[in-house]
């Protein structure tokens, strides 16, 4: 019995450390954690992977309306413009992807410090196949608040982001450095991008 003591111990920590893992890689914790090393590693693929742009751009949309007309009243023109953004949604996402795909690939452009820190930074809450994100940065004094939605296939994918949050986080990292370069068609080579 004493011999095989040791070996039904070894084979309940394997199994309980599988578990967990598995629990782990089915989390919002592991987006957060893909998220981040999409950043620090410059890959958008990833990024995008486990952000999607369109939905919360989407989300947006209220936010944008209320931005244009702050009062309760208008009730007409709020809709028209609501159905003016429905009508640009897809280009205004293609030029959101692609300076958000520009940045994240810019090697001289500030990013997270490891794929650990988002990690650390969250506070999530999990309700069925949604989730509520906090991520905040004490130092700055900074927040970041999101939505996820867990998959068909298990992974948790950013789908809604807190517009106040959002605009300062687009204020730092996306409109007031330097927009950078990307290949010229004809060559190849880099060309300077205008900084919108």
């Amino acid at each position: 019995m004493r011999r095989v003591l040791p070996w039904i111990i070894l084979a309940a920590l394997a199994v309980g450390g599988f578990l967990v893992t598995q629990h782990y890689l089915r989390s919002p914790y592991w987006a957060l954690y893909q998220i981040g090393k999409a950043v620090h590693n410059h890959d958008s693929r990833l990024f995008l992977a486990y952000v999607d742009l369109g939905q919360i751009i989407a989300s947006q949309k209220d936010a944008i309306v209320e931005m244009i007309f702050p009062s309760q009243e208008k009730h007409q023109q709020r809709d028209v413009v609501r159905q003016i953004l429905s009508a640009f949604m897809a280009p205004i996402t293609e030029q959101v992807r692609d300076r958000v795909v520009r940045a994240i690939e810019d090697q001289q452009r500030d990013n997270l410090p490891s794929s650990w820190t988002l990690v650390a930074l969250g506070s999530v809450t999990v309700e069925g196949d949604q989730a509520q994100v906090v991520l905040s940065d004490p130092v700055h004094d900074r927040r970041l608040r999101l939505g996820m939605q867990r998959s068909a296939e298990g992974y948790w994918r950013v789908v809604e982001a807190n517009a106040q949050d959002l605009r300062a986080l687009a204020e730092k990292y996306l409109l007031t450095q330097g927009a950078p370069a990307a290949p010229s068609p004809a060559n190849g080579s880099p060309k300077p991008m205008p900084a919108n």
